[in-house]
């Protein structure tokens, strides 16, 4: 954990030291570190070297003075498990989920989901609900976290149909056309569940 906390620059050390949970913070320290690691294998400057920016929904970017405009990256973590993706070119997304976290409560899913989630959830079996409402979760999130709107697109705006692969089920134009969206969602462990969006971007 040391050696992973030497990694950040000064700014990502101050917002660690704010967690008042050790495994919040570690979670954090190590996401950040998986991060540095991954750019470095993709851009070649060294793990402690990479700079950063945040777009104006607070995505992180790669810093323009690196010069390495297209590369992207995404990061998510929880107490039990932290993840990273990286593209040459693709606007990527990544969420994670705890499938031990305390279930939405009575009413979330038709507050904040399209309708045809809503009614995708209510549908299941109770004991299958929870995990249902967190994969169309980690989904919208890796969607907002790709485009970079972040939530305030409304996450009833767009929805999502489940299965092996998971589709875009419709989307505001601001997104692009829906064949530009690919998505991947699975187990990494039996207790999380990852999605992963990615927007193909033709290099201009």
């Amino acid at each position: 954990m040391a050696g992973w906390h030497a990694l950040l620059e000064p700014a990502e050390q101050a917002r660690a030291a704010r967690f008042h949970l050790d495994a919040d913070r570690h979670a954090y320290i190590a996401a950040h570190a998986l991060a540095r690691r991954m750019l470095s294998e993709a851009g070649g400057l060294a793990p402690d070297a990479w700079r950063f920016t945040v777009g104006p929904a607070g995505k992180p970017e790669v810093a323009p003075g690196h010069g390495l405009a297209r590369l992207r990256f995404n990061l998510s973590h929880t107490r039990n498990l932290v993840a990273c993706a990286v593209t040459s070119t693709d606007d990527v997304g990544l969420d994670v989920e705890d499938l031990g976290r305390r279930e939405a409560g009575e009413g979330i899913a038709e507050r904040f989901f399209a309708a045809s989630e809503a009614a995708l959830i209510a549908a299941l079996p109770r004991p299958r609900q929870h995990e249902a409402f967190l994969r169309i979760w980690t989904l919208k999130e890796a969607f907002v976290k790709a485009n970079g709107e972040g939530i305030a697109m409304g996450l009833e705006n767009f929805g999502f149909t489940l299965g092996e692969a998971p589709t875009l089920a419709f989307a505001p134009e601001s997104t692009g056309p829906v064949a530009a969206w690919r998505f991947l969602q699975f187990m990494p462990t039996p207790a999380n569940i990852l999605a992963i969006a990615l927007r193909r971007v033709q290099p201009g």
